[in-house]
């Protein structure tokens, strides 16, 4: 339904939003049980999204030097 935009960013804020309204109502059914997502906190989510973000990086100069060789 909400997912039928043509707008590429409309469909990822509404995920995002989406993401988070669940994530809310899970802490708020499962305070005791949430002990096992300590170790996720500001340090290690950054670490996440730089090491997801190199990889990415890297993924890309590659496809870009192999199409770069394909059309030489």
């Amino acid at each position: 339904m909400f997912l039928n935009s043509s707008c590429k960013i409309c469909k990822i804020i509404r995920l995002f939003l989406i993401a988070v309204f669940l994530l809310i109502l899970l802490a708020l059914l499962q305070k005791d049980k949430l002990h096992y997502l300590k170790f996720i906190n500001p340090e290690n989510a950054s670490i996440l999204v730089l090491v997801i973000g190199f990889i990415i990086f890297v993924g890309k100069v590659i496809i870009y030097y192999n199409d770069k060789n394909k059309n030489n």
